[in-house]
């Protein structure tokens, strides 16, 4: 039985509540709903010491983000869910900077282009710090339902060395091989033992980069590959093809940036913060009990050594863009019949009966709607019945 979300009337955060406690507070007009989903009630009256103290487990992701909420005294699951992250973020933006391009050509009123605007202290690259403001997000709603006081995320470390070699290793300081030599060409055949990587040869040797600069390569020794002169000059001429693709720290740069993003913006909230490993996560996991999924792996990090009570569904959580382009010629249906995008309705089909989701588009005839077995399921306009329209964040 999912528990019931309390406030107070102050908005403070209490002890969540069993579901006919619930009903009966409704009932005797001492509290009234103040969202639908996830289901919370507020008091009439104020509370002085409010009670409760819980621990949010995080596990964090590029594409899904597991959440879970535990009552570490009573060993109670209070909420769990699957945030699901925007992935078209760098498209937009790329898109969007071509426009600004085309505009300055064209001798129209235009923003000054804005090339030196990266040297701030603390800037990190949007399509990150979007996925962990995401996080952030659903973290302050919570917060503003129980009482947050710590916070526990799964870091990912990376030895470069090993990935280097075709190894990742879990657990181990963020480190990059040190090379002899002052430059490209020296750091790349010192590494390859100065002979060619192709007919094995040790006179005129070069250093071929494997991905070229003109299409975005960098000169870092991973990038790098030992050639003979002939072998060098075949390879230009395409009689044989190079398939060795280049290492690089591309990924784990860019998760060690949003992790320590993510820690110090929840330390800023006031949150106590722990961390630990992925193969720490998966060794608890195993050790209680639970399948593999995002929310669980967030459980496992927060009890690790005990099976918590756990009876609610898991939340798929979306959260919807702040910004919303006007006057958007592949959007031009906002509403329908008193329905938008993303509502909570209620609908009644005619062979699965009674269905609940989320308004996925808003068609001619029907309306299609993200349930738990199709994201994609068309029902009547005129046998569908608006529950809940969502603020910021949906909970499906």
């Amino acid at each position: 039985m999912q528990n019931v979300f309390v406030v107070d009337a102050d908005d403070k955060p209490c002890l969540p509540c069993h579901p006919a406690r619930a009903r009966k507070l409704l009932r005797e007009s001492k509290a009234t709903i103040k969202t639908m989903v996830p289901y919370t009630i507020q008091l009439n009256r104020g509370v002085d010491n409010p009670v409760g103290s819980f621990t949010v487990g995080i596990d964090d992701g590029a594409k899904e983000v597991g959440i879970a909420v535990v009552n570490e005294i009573t060993k109670e699951v209070v909420f769990k869910g699957t945030i699901k992250l925007r992935q078209d973020v760098s498209r937009k933006m790329l898109q969007r900077s071509s426009y600004r391009r085309t505009r300055r050509s064209r001798n129209l009123r235009h923003r000054v282009a804005r090339f030196s605007n990266r040297g701030n202290a603390g800037w990190i690259a949007p399509t990150i710090k979007q996925k962990k403001d995401s996080v952030l997000r659903v973290i302050k709603d919570l917060a503003a339902r129980v009482h947050l006081i710590k916070a526990i995320v799964e870091q990912g470390k990376f030895d470069t060395s090993s990935l280097s070699a075709g190894r990742k290793l879990e657990g181990k300081e963020f480190q990059i091989p040190n090379y002899e030599g002052r430059n490209f060409r020296a750091k790349v055949l010192w590494r390859d033992k100065y002979q060619c990587q192709y007919c094995k040869d040790i006179t005129k040797l070069h250093a071929h980069h494997i991905r070229y600069k003109s299409q975005g390569g960098t000169d870092t020794v991973q990038n790098g590959i030992t050639l003979c002169e002939k072998c060098h000059i075949e390879l230009h001429d395409g009689l044989w093809i190079l398939n060795k693709k280049p290492k690089h720290f591309k990924y784990p740069a860019h998760l060690q940036i949003g992790k320590n993003y993510l820690v110090n913006a929840m330390l800023d909230a006031g949150l106590l913060v722990d961390t630990c490993l992925g193969f720490m996560t998966s060794f608890w996991r195993k050790s209680i009990g639970i399948e593999k999924t995002h929310s669980n792996d967030a459980i496992a990090m927060v009890c690790k050594n005990y099976l918590p009570n756990i009876v609610m569904k898991g939340y798929l959580i979306i959260p919807k863009r702040k910004k919303v382009w006007k006057d958007n010629p592949t959007k031009t249906c906002e509403e329908k019949n008193g329905f938008r995008h993303f509502d909570l309705v209620k609908s009644i089909h005619r062979t699965k009966g009674t269905v609940t989701g989320s308004i996925r588009s808003l068609k001619a005839k029907a309306i299609t709607l993200r349930i738990t077995w199709d994201d994609n399921f068309p029902v009547s306009y005129n046998k569908t019945k608006l529950l809940w329209r969502f603020d910021g964040l949906v909970y499906i």
